[in-house]
């Protein structure tokens, strides 16, 4: 007996280890090890054992490894701690540790709530935290625990929050005894579906005891996005663009030659091909979509304005081979020939990528551009065409790159910015006539684009 009480138990290792995690909200190794009194190898150990079995958590915040107690862990410590006054009582020889005092309970109420549960895919969510403290000592909400479901983000918090993973972090906020405060979350998701919404409240009492409230969870439901939409190919610029891009719309790309527009525009038309939709490109070359050429012989349809196509791609059924773009007659006539084809009434979405727009600013100047897309852009979309453009704002003044913006609707930019060093490239919508649109900037991935 006088050796158990010399010595800890591996039990009593534990609660040790769990106590100064649950009041360190988010504990670092060596702090756990020291306030456990332990050595480091075997406090690393031991937690590790706890974390396998659910009683801790691990995160990682800054590059540094953090453990964070669970629900389950609360609920030993504090069977732990009961279980010690009961020995105690027994037999003081046991446990030396005279009977610590209970404390005040904690007499704290929480309450989620939503507005409205159904959103369209795109909107905002309020969703509502009530915190009631009904008790006679202060408490200090800690974090708020899967405060974001599966599929959604958050568009605004509370500004003395800070968010880290799914857990918003409360910095400590303190609630008064007889008060109630609510914690606001706006939510935003993209994503067709429903989402069950169960957040767990940490919060801490005068005396470091740590207690975690779940109130009742609700069920979001997410409807799909805004309907007559056609789709980019991209997920993130369909979000940027709530769905995607209104049908019968025009919409112009504004971007320097690189990669990622190169990769981004293919997805357009490669989604169109495969999804049965009606698609023309319009380029100088055709080294990027002879598969598209090959794999979808009913769908894609390839218009190489070049004097060298017939050395750049084999002739076919769905290839039509131009002169240049010195002749936007020419041009005219293959399209209209390729309308005859057409069904008059088409069942799904149509769309039109017309990359030779730089070229033909170029070649013929601003107003007879103008004119000529003037003619154009209005007949592809009374064809159930949604047209895509591009022009390169570096190759031309600022003058006849807007004389060229203002005949579309809507304007994507690509734009590039230096950080650490390294060039950045970012997707922006800048306007969308008379539609909604998310206004944030998507960072464009090469590795992503290509898979």
């Amino acid at each position: 007996m006088e050796y158990l009480a010399k010595r800890r138990t591996r039990y009593e290792i534990y609660a040790d280890l769990l106590d100064i995690v649950a009041r360190k909200g988010a504990c670092r190794l060596t702090r756990a090890s020291y306030g456990a009194n332990l050595p480091v190898d075997r406090a690393k150990k031991s937690l590790r054992f706890l974390t396998l079995r659910g009683f801790v958590k691990e995160a990682v915040f800054e590059d540094s490894k953090l453990y964070k107690i669970t629900k389950r862990g609360l609920e030993y410590l504090e069977t732990f701690r009961q279980m010690r006054r009961l020995f105690a009582a027994l037999d003081e020889k046991i446990l030396p540790t005279p009977p610590i005092p209970p404390p005040s309970p904690m007499n704290v109420q929480v309450r989620l709530s939503c507005p409205s549960g159904t959103v369209k895919a795109g909107e905002d969510l309020s969703i509502l935290i009530g915190v009631s403290n009904i008790g006679e000592k202060p408490v200090t909400m800690s974090r708020v625990e899967d405060a974001i479901p599966p599929g959604f983000e958050v568009s605004a918090k509370p500004n003395y929050s800070q968010l880290q993973g799914n857990t918003l972090d409360l910095k400590g906020t303190l609630l008064p005894p007889q008060s109630l405060q609510e914690i606001k979350l706006t939510l935003r998701s993209f994503t067709k579906g429903a989402s069950r919404l169960n957040p767990k409240l940490v919060i801490k009492d005068d005396v470091g005891r740590h207690m975690m409230l779940e109130p009742e969870p609700i069920t979001l439901h997410v409807l799909a996005a805004m309907s007559n939409r056609v789709g980019t190919g991209y997920s993130d610029l369909d979000r940027l663009l709530i769905g995607g891009i209104p049908e019968r719309y025009a919409v112009i790309f504004t971007s320097i030659s690189c990669d990622e527009k190169d990769l981004l525009l293919r997805r357009f038309l490669e989604d169109g091909a495969k999804n049965d939709q009606t698609t023309f490109y319009l380029a100088i070359e055709a080294a990027s979509v002879k598969a598209l050429v090959e794999r979808f012989p009913s769908t894609f349809f390839l218009f190489v304005c070049n004097p060298q196509a017939d050395s750049l791609i084999e002739s076919a059924p769905n290839v039509s081979k131009l002169k240049g773009v010195q002749n936007l007659t020419e041009i005219n006539i293959a399209l209209r020939s390729a309308f005859r084809n057409l069904a008059p009434s088409p069942s799904k979405p149509r769309r039109a990528h017309i990359e030779i727009i730089s070229d033909v600013l170029l070649q013929h100047g601003a107003t007879r551009t103008r004119r000529w897309l003037t003619g154009l852009l209005p007949e592809l979309k009374s064809r159930g065409f949604t047209v895509t453009a591009t022009v390169n704002p570096q190759m031309h003044s600022p003058v006849d790159v807007q004389a060229i913006l203002d005949l579309f609707e809507g304007e994507i930019t690509i734009h590039e910015k230096l950080q650490r060093g390294r060039t950045r490239r970012y997707l922006k919508i800048k306007r969308m006539y008379n539609q909604r649109y998310v206004e944030d900037e998507v960072l464009l991935a090469k590795r992503a684009l290509e898979l």
